[in-house]
């Protein structure tokens, strides 16, 4: 698993949100957990362009 904010990869477990496990980056500080996206990129580009074009 890497670091969303930097691409680091010394990640340290740092408890669970909602179910799943949290990990905090060494080299930036950021937090992310290994879930994943709830919509994938295909769909929320569908979406914006639904919203643009009414």
């Amino acid at each position: 698993m890497d670091c969303p904010g930097c691409g680091g990869v010394d990640l340290i477990k740092r408890g669970s949100k909602a179910g799943h496990q949290r990990y905090r980056c060494r080299a930036c500080g950021r937090y992310s957990t290994d879930s994943q996206p709830r919509f994938s990129a295909k769909t929320k580009a569908m979406a914006i362009e639904m919203y643009m074009n009414s």
